[in-house]
């Protein structure tokens, strides 16, 4: 009955033998060579004013950020990944970054076309039908003064 303690604690020994550290990032090359510093700015297609709070995506990890009042933004992605970007009264813009870049950085302006969006005419009235709403107002009592 008094083996498991010992087992336990035997186990508990050796258990740094069978564990693995992660490696160092910072000495692994390999892990930084696609790594790029992805800014620009967002602007309307006919006056190239500057496009505010717009989302942007990237597919590949699924991370964004939104740009600021002035359009701009700037954040990690890698060489290859897709980017989208929306905003409220424009259409999605998609942009692939290129995999054939020299440098850690690269820089855009991604501008957006705006989208018209009609609706139908909507009345609402605070009766359910027009009839009610006619004998209502017949038997409104409008004061004299």
């Amino acid at each position: 009955m008094k083996i498991y303690p010992v087992i336990g604690f035997i186990l508990f020994l050796f258990m740094p033998l069978f564990m693995e550290a992660q490696k160092d990032p910072q000495h692994n090359q390999e892990y930084y060579k696609d790594l790029v510093q992805f800014s620009g700015a967002v602007v309307t297609g006919d006056s190239l004013h500057p496009v505010a709070f717009t989302h942007i995506i990237d597919h590949n990890t699924h991370f964004g950020t939104i740009s600021d009042y002035y359009g701009y933004f700037s954040f990690v992605a890698r060489k290859g990944d897709s980017i989208t970007f929306s905003a409220v009264g424009f259409k999605k813009g998609m942009f692939i970054i290129p995999d054939t870049i020299q440098n850690n950085r690269y820089t855009m302006f991604q501008v957006m076309a705006t989208d018209t969006i009609y609706l139908n005419e909507t009345v609402i009235y605070p009766w359910p039908t027009k009839e009610q709403f006619k004998e209502a107002f017949l038997n409104l009592d409008i004061p004299d003064d």
